[in-house]
């Protein structure tokens, strides 16, 4: 029934940990639980526990502020992988150049680099040959994708000076794909009904399982199947803190607005706790070198890096501190003045000098903020009783209709188009048929 667990020994241990196969469990990842409660049908095309779609590159173009934060989550991730320590701006300049221009890859970057939707073209040697967004876009704005390339490679460079003023402490695991049951409040794994169409040459297994159970039983007059429900999703880095030898999660999020509002969520952000627990779950199963995950440490990265501050067309410096072309420092500031000439101006303009003295506060957080938030067990615990609950709903033939909001979410939905076919009786069957493929990596 059980099977042979990985001992961890080392950082890079948790990429051999065992991963079912999607068809030998039930899948539930955490944007398919956000999914759902904010629009169920928009869930039943977006899960991969329905029709697991994403739209077409070359019909609906790409969702720019997630497209770039995966660029800057790999480029990271290959930073602090302590059997690599890649350098994070070649590994952006790769990553974008691949997006971009296309070219041959494996089945594991088409994953990681977010090429699901480009429909690779697998070779004889066991490669892929992906189309770059140059060919793929029906506009594609060169101009523009010349400096997204440019301002990633600025956040990288400054990135590497950040982590070594400010990186306090190691990392135990590095990034790697989680997979655990969900339990019910008693820790009994949730088994339901597989209802999604498996795959011809898909064969039941009965030996295979873990520490829970085996991952499937028959039962029934039927001698239906019954499968483990797992959470999944891909866990940010483990990190022992230097100061406190606690253990928690690092988290980076790219953002175009870096203050004290972006980081309002995190008290009640349902995403961090879950990943709380489901880390402690994964350190339980395979008797990880941490029992206890506390914290998860939010670190916005501020789409912009240290330059020049903008010159207006009266000649004078702007003072604006939201716009991402004014992304100075009060070292590149002060140079600014002296270099224009602007000293006497300066010391006689009180707006001026709050600018300076703002920029002085501000210091390195202006680009890169971490913050940490801290959940308790209790905390844990009710975050795995509500994710019990939730996939229960979800497995159990729930009602699918749409939410309309006046929100940014469903204005710009990614099947807002096929969505307002539906409701007008339009042809919508059609327009996912044509303008949406199967993710490749859910």
């Amino acid at each position: 029934m059980g099977q042979n667990l990985t001992k961890f020994n080392s950082p890079t241990s948790v990429r051999d940990l065992p991963y079912p196969s999607k068809w030998d469990i039930i899948p539930i990842h955490a944007s398919d639980r956000a999914t759902f409660k904010y629009c169920r049908r928009q869930w039943a095309w977006s899960s991969p526990m329905k029709n697991n779609l994403v739209p077409r590159s070359q019909v609906y173009g790409i969702r720019e502020p997630l497209w770039f934060g995966t660029g800057i989550h790999y480029a990271l991730e290959k930073f602090y992988d302590p059997t690599l320590k890649e350098d994070p701006v070649a590994v952006w300049l790769a990553w974008f150049d691949l997006q971009w221009d296309g070219g041959i890859t494996t089945d594991e970057e088409i994953k990681r680099f977010g090429l699901s939707d480009r429909e690779p073209i697998g070779l004889k040697d066991g490669t892929f040959k992906v189309e770059g967004l140059s060919d793929l876009l029906p506009f594609a704005d060169e101009e523009h994708f010349a400096e997204v390339r440019d301002l990633g490679k600025g956040m990288m460079e400054f990135y590497k000076y950040y982590a070594g003023e400010h990186d306090d402490f190691e990392v135990l695991a590095v990034e790697h794909d989680f997979s655990v049951p969900i339990l019910d409040s008693d820790g009994s794994p949730l088994y339901m009904v597989d209802k999604r169409v498996m795959p011809e040459d898909w064969e039941p297994n009965f030996d295979e399982g873990n520490i829970y159970g085996p991952l499937m039983y028959e039962d029934g007059p039927y001698d239906q199947i019954y499968k483990q429900v797992h959470a999944r999703g891909r866990m940010d880095k483990i990190i022992r803190q230097y100061y406190n030898n606690r253990h928690g999660i690092l988290d980076h999020k790219t953002t175009a607005r870096l203050d004290e509002d972006y980081f309002r969520h995190l008290e009640l952000d349902e995403q961090a706790t879950t990943y709380l627990w489901a880390g402690q779950r994964e350190a339980e199963m395979y008797d990880l070198p941490y029992k206890s995950l506390d914290f998860i440490i939010f670190e916005g990265l501020y789409k912009a890096y240290p330059k020049a501050p903008k010159i207006l067309k009266s000649g004078m410096p702007s003072l604006s501190k939201s716009d991402p072309e004014n992304s100075t420092t009060a070292a590149k500031f002060e140079a600014t003045i002296d270099l224009l000439g602007l000293r006497v101006v300066f010391d006689n303009d009180p707006k001026m000098q709050g600018f300076y003295t703002w920029l002085l506060e501000q210091g390195d957080k202006r680009f890169i903020d971490r913050r940490e938030t801290w959940r308790n067990e209790i905390q844990r615990r009710n975050a795995g009783i509500r994710l019990h609950a939730e996939a229960v709903d979800m497995l159990s033939d729930p009602k699918l209709y749409p939410s309309p909001r006046k929100e940014y979410g469903c204005l710009n939905c990614p099947f807002r188009a096929p969505c307002i076919a539906a409701e007008s009786g339009a042809d919508y069957k059609s327009m996912l048929e044509d303008g949406y493929v199967k993710n490749w990596d859910r």
